[in-house]
């Protein structure tokens, strides 16, 4: 058995430069495109790490005043000074729409204070989730990318080789170790931007679920018996417990 010899310090950067050096053109606008493609990916996911962060803290924020309100009005006030989060968006739009259906029977003002939080809510994960499809084409299309330029270098190097009066391993190395780079860069390229999509999905995707719980609970809040409309006006009753 041949034993494996170590690989000397900064050798591997030596492997890479030369191995970049000797691809052709072709071979280095993919894997110029294919940095580019992760500066996007990356770009995507600081992006939507700080949207769904503002998320997580706004609706935190905006739950603590909900749990302390001793009305809706007292509610609607706080909401000038909320942080924007899906959850306040959402019933933001609840108080509009019960100021413009206040003359309206209970059930009628009901049903439009849910669909106008379901509308703010599935509008503010849209913007949420606005840029993860590019996410999603980067991580399922890098690898494939990576793959065209090996190939390409490979048939470039059998070319080289039909040519060559001798197919020696000096020959026939160089030109099979730049067209693997090509695919080694779309996999670094593809593997972490399919990790930050599923994770910033589930992320989403638990704001939505949380978000949705909240406008049930807000309905039932809002339409339990002891809450009154009046002409923009709304104020709730706390119950009576015993």
């Amino acid at each position: 058995m041949t034993p494996v010899l170590p690989l000397a310090s900064g050798s591997f950067w030596t492997l890479m430069s030369d191995s970049i050096r000797a691809s052709s053109a072709l071979e280095n606008g993919i894997l110029l495109f294919l940095v580019f493609c992760s500066i996007v990916s990356w770009a995507i996911v600081i992006w939507k790490v700080r949207t769904l962060k503002a998320a997580r803290q706004g609706n935190a924020a905006f739950g603590q005043q909900f749990d302390k309100a001793a009305d809706a009005a007292q509610l609607k006030a706080g909401l000038a000074g909320a942080a924007p989060s899906p959850n306040a968006l959402a019933f933001s739009a609840a108080m509009k729409a019960t100021s413009k259906d206040s003359s309206g029977p209970a059930t009628a003002s009901q049903n439009a204070m849910v669909m106008a939080m379901q509308h703010a809510a599935r509008g503010e994960f849209t913007r949420m989730t606005r840029g993860m499809d590019i996410l999603a084409s980067i991580a399922s299309a890098s690898p494939f990318i990576g793959l065209l330029g090996t190939v390409l270098g490979i048939m470039a190097t059998f070319q080289v080789l039909g040519s060559a009066k001798s197919a020696s391993l000096n020959v026939i190395a160089p030109g099979i170790a730049a067209a693997l780079i090509a695919t080694a860069a779309g996999l670094v390229v593809a593997i972490p931007a399919v990790f930050c999509y599923n994770r910033l999905m589930a992320g989403i995707d638990e704001q939505q679920e949380q978000t949705e719980m909240f406008i049930e609970r807000a309905a039932a809040w809002l339409h339990a018996p002891g809450v009154h409309a009046d002409a923009g006006h709304i104020e709730h009753r706390p119950l009576a417990v015993g």
